[in-house]
């Protein structure tokens, strides 16, 4: 019936052919991914592919791994989960979003092979990634993993290298209620005689991963064993040296925590050139880093609003770990901030909201249009009394915020999840022009 509705003579958009497949829910496991791909031919077998799990950290990762490979002269896919704002966000070839029309093509080959069984969101888009990155013949692929590792969708490739970035407690029904069994789930990425690169984290973290990978056989390695950074403050700019090279560039996304992103990604690039029989040149990975733009993550806008200049700062900051990377960015900085702020009700609101909110001179609690947020009414009695406002429409309470700040000298940080960051986000487009879509970004270097 699905895969009728969508392959007639009528052909839906991308948008909406992912929202008639967003009611099969999320699934875990490999088999009816491998199944799929193996009637499409298989095309995750034709793209040389980098696995990056982790709970924090990710994304970023992927970016500037993608950007410092486009730089180096292969051409790279980028995939990455959730989108901010548009689904076309997610695949990526040298920087630039896939079109919706080229999108929409690919979905309708998954679902024409899919048959009866229509396949979840995310397998869906998952296969739609490697039929795009086989179809325009890709050099390498960098694949943000979606949930865990071992049964995620992604791990259906068998990919050159891995990479496992900070692991912290989060989707704790799926992945387990300790660091020792999510990391376990995040192992599930190595492969055996492969490198796996890590950053050194938590102890029972550390021992579940070279438990996993002696197990399997992989090559585990800490990406932070003669890595050194230092700061150039004459120059602007920062210098890593790794066991092999020096990199000089100047940081392209903001926050202390983002620097081990980089040296990750730097790793992985140096890693993926080893196996392509040539060595990562430090200029090409000085262009490909100051090329990176990550939007919202520490991400800045500035804004004329009311007969004001104001900064807006978007940062997801959807848990725990990453709450905390945020409240030392604010703190490092000095800032003095309002807080716009909504969550989904599963990510502990009770751990991060306080932690936010402890610094800011005013704060409202907002809604956005996803079925498991959090009402803001429920975060109310998270705060001391009368401590925070509450506006449920996100377009409206970003007005607010911009209207009457507590000084216009004052920052905005709009927080909590990034589906609340992309709804704001456009909110803030639709009203006052900036920013740019995500979509329209081109987040990494352009060949």
């Amino acid at each position: 019936m699905l895969r009728r509705h969508v392959t007639g003579a009528t052909k839906p958009s991308a948008s909406e052919i992912l929202d008639r497949l967003e009611v099969w829910g999320q699934k875990l496991g490999l088999e009816a991914t491998g199944s799929l791909l193996d009637v499409l031919g298989r095309p995750q077998r034709r793209v040389p592919t980098v696995l990056v799990a982790g709970t924090n950290g990710k994304g970023s990762t992927s970016a500037a791994l993608a950007s410092i490979l486009s730089a180096a002269g292969f051409r790279c896919g980028l995939y990455t989960s959730p989108h901010l704002e548009h689904i076309e966000e997610r695949l990526r070839i040298d920087g630039v979003a896939i079109p919706e029309t080229e999108l929409g093509h690919r979905l309708r080959q998954v679902l024409d092979a899919a048959g009866e069984t229509p396949p979840t969101y995310f397998e869906s888009l998952t296969a739609a990634a490697w039929l795009h990155f086989a179809h325009h013949r890709v050099d390498a692929a960098v694949f943000e993993v979606g949930l865990g590792g071992r049964l995620d969708a992604t791990n259906v490739s068998d990919p050159l290298l891995s990479v496992i970035t900070q692991v912290a407690r989060d989707h704790a029904p799926q992945l387990g209620w300790t660091l020792t069994s999510i990391a376990g789930e995040k192992a599930g990425v190595m492969r055996p005689g492969r490198t796996c690169l890590t950053w050194p984290g938590r102890p029972e973290v550390e021992r579940e991963l070279r438990r996993c990978a002696a197990v399997c056989g992989a090559h585990l390695v800490d990406a932070s064993a003669g890595a050194v950074f230092e700061r150039r403050p004459e120059a602007g700019c920062l210098s890593l040296t790794t066991p092999t090279a020096q990199y000089g560039f100047r940081a392209p996304l903001a926050g202390g925590h983002q620097l081990t992103n980089l040296a990750l990604a730097v790793r992985a690039a140096e890693e993926f050139c080893t196996v392509a029989g040539r060595n990562l040149d430090p200029e090409a990975a000085r262009h490909g880093l100051e090329a990176v733009h990550w939007p919202g993550r520490l991400e800045w806008v500035d804004v004329e609003a009311h007969g004001v200049s104001r900064r807006v700062l978007f940062d997801a900051a959807h848990n725990p770990a990453g709450a905390a990377a945020l409240r030392h960015y604010l703190e490092e900085t000095g800032l003095r901030f309002d807080l716009l702020y909504g969550s989904l009700a599963e990510k502990h609101p009770e751990q991060c909201l306080p932690r936010l909110a402890e610094k800011a001179d005013r704060i409202v609690l907002t809604d956005f249009d996803r079925p498991r947020a959090a009402a803001p009414e429920t975060l109310v009695p998270l705060l001391p009394a009368g401590r925070a406002a509450v506006n449920g429409d996100a377009a409206e309470a970003l007005e607010r915020c911009l209207a009457d700040p507590s000084s216009p000298a004052h920052a905005l940080v709009v927080t909590g999840s990034l589906y609340l960051v992309g709804e704001v986000r456009r909110a803030l487009r639709r009203r006052h022009k900036v920013p740019t879509a995500a979509r329209d970004l081109v987040t990494g270097f352009q060949r």
